[in-house]
């Protein structure tokens, strides 16, 4: 699957998960210890404005404070919207993009993009009891474009430790636990 097909497909999948959060919701925990619904959301949120300003070829830098309004869903859709429109631009994964953390190839970025927004879409979906069913497709990508990265993420903090989990587990609940959640 193109790259830039699994970003949008991904971000769909978040887009519809954040809709679903009532405003009620905002401090419950969620699978991703560090942060409750409310932070999870502006993390994801203040993360697509993020990117889209690196993929529009600027410095990236994590927005600070509240990310969104009394609408996150339309938050989120709106700045979705502005990294995809970025994406579009010829060449766009050619080239290095200027993160906080480091400068990095866009094709690297697009996979850590897609990787992120599709785990926290289940993050946020398993802490507001939403229906945490990734679309297969999309979890089979993740799994093989996370698993050589393996090493970069511990290290880097980006997940915890893999989960041990039965070989017999669904491919999604495996991805799950390779992310540092439990299934």
């Amino acid at each position: 699957m193109d790259p830039i097909e699994r970003i949008e497909r991904a971000t769909a999948v978040g887009a519809e998960k954040v809709k679903g959060v009532a405003g009620n919701q905002l401090s419950e925990p969620t699978p991703c210890t560090e942060f409750d619904v409310g932070a999870l959301l502006n993390h994801v949120i203040g993360g697509l404005a993020m990117l889209g300003t690196a993929a529009r070829g600027e410095k990236g830098a994590m927005p600070e404070g509240d990310q969104f309004g009394s609408d996150p869903g339309a938050d989120y859709e709106r700045l979705r919207g502005e990294l995809l429109t970025a994406l579009a631009v010829d060449g766009v994964l050619d080239r290095d993009w200027e993160m906080p953390f480091a400068t990095m190839p866009g094709a690297v970025m697009a996979n850590i993009a897609f990787m992120e927004h599709l785990t926290h879409a289940w993050d946020v979906a398993k802490a507001t009891g939403q229906d945490t069913t990734l679309p297969a497709d999309l979890v089979a990508e993740c799994l093989q474009v996370v698993t050589p990265m393996d090493a970069m993420l511990r290290s880097s903090g980006v997940c915890g430790p893999a989960v041990k989990v039965a070989d017999d587990v669904s491919e999604q609940d495996r991805l799950i636990a390779f992310m540092g959640r439990q299934p």
